[in-house]
């Protein structure tokens, strides 16, 4: 018994036989038998997986998108993100952190530490903004 191939094998398979020519995308809804709105959806995972690319064209005076293979898939990242910097920031240690807001009794304009924080950063910076 043969495995059925998922509908973005399918449009895989179909771009990827396309070469170098690409496949137009509404032609690609036309051989499959699907709407535009079931089938974007699926080059759109392929597209995020980094197997396709579309290319904007204009394709017998209407505007759509021609798709070809990527021959390599994204490679995974890996993001760092250093919190140091903004450790410092009296907003993060403050016990009233989630009462504060604009309009509120507990009001970031109105801080003291936040205040005395934000002037240091300047004065070390040596800019001369008044708070």
């Amino acid at each position: 018994m043969k495995a059925e191939i998922s509908f973005e094998d399918k449009i895989l398979s179909i771009v990827k036989k396309s070469g170098g020519e690409g496949v137009i995308q509404s032609d690609l809804w036309t051989v499959l038998g699907v709407d535009s709105r079931e089938g974007s959806r699926a080059v759109m995972k392929l597209v995020r997986a980094g197997l396709i690319r579309r290319v904007p064209v204009t394709f017998k005076g209407r505007k759509t998108y021609k798709l070809f293979y990527s021959s390599r898939q994204l490679e995974n990242v890996k993001l760092v993100i250093k919190l140091n910097p903004v450790m410092g920031v009296p907003c993060f240690l403050c016990r009233d952190l989630e009462k504060c807001g604009l309009g509120s009794y507990f009001n970031p304009l109105m801080c003291s530490r936040l205040t005395e924080f934000l002037q240091g950063k300047c004065v070390r910076h040596n800019h001369q903004h008044v708070i």
